[in-house]
């Protein structure tokens, strides 16, 4: 006996195979792009979070770069101000150890006619006594 054979390809016609094959296409490529822009937003979020990150980064080092200023010049003037005052005692002691006045005036880095002027200035008052003021 003879089996009738039963052709499937005739029974489908080929422009239903050509769309269903276009449609298995088509959401391939529907679900390739929403995967996609699912990772273009997550990686526009992170860079947001990022640049939020650096810009908090900067004012935090722009203010401590600030503070550390503030305090290297706080701490400059009180420096000075207790050169200012201890300069004339090392300058007086120097000319009395015999050192001259252009030593002086180079390892205090001031000039030579104020070195003059403080050495006169401790001779007076060695003159008038240690309790006498100059004005």
């Amino acid at each position: 006996m003879n089996m009738p054979t039963f052709d499937v390809m005739a029974a489908v016609p080929a422009a239903a195979v050509a769309a269903g094959a276009a449609g298995v296409l088509l959401g391939a490529v529907i679900w390739v792009h929403v995967r996609q822009r699912a990772a273009v937003d997550r990686l526009d979020e992170r860079t947001a979070h990022l640049m939020a990150c650096v810009s908090l980064l900067t004012d935090a080092t722009e203010s401590s770069l600030r503070d550390v200023a503030i305090e290297i010049g706080r701490l400059a003037a009180i420096t000075e101000g207790a050169r200012a005052r201890t300069g004339p005692l090392r300058i007086a002691e120097a000319a009395r150890l015999g050192h001259s006045i252009q030593d002086i005036a180079a390892r205090e880095e001031i000039s030579e006619g104020e070195v003059r002027l403080h050495v006169q200035l401790d001779t007076a008052r060695k003159e008038h006594g240690h309790h006498a003021t100059l004005r």
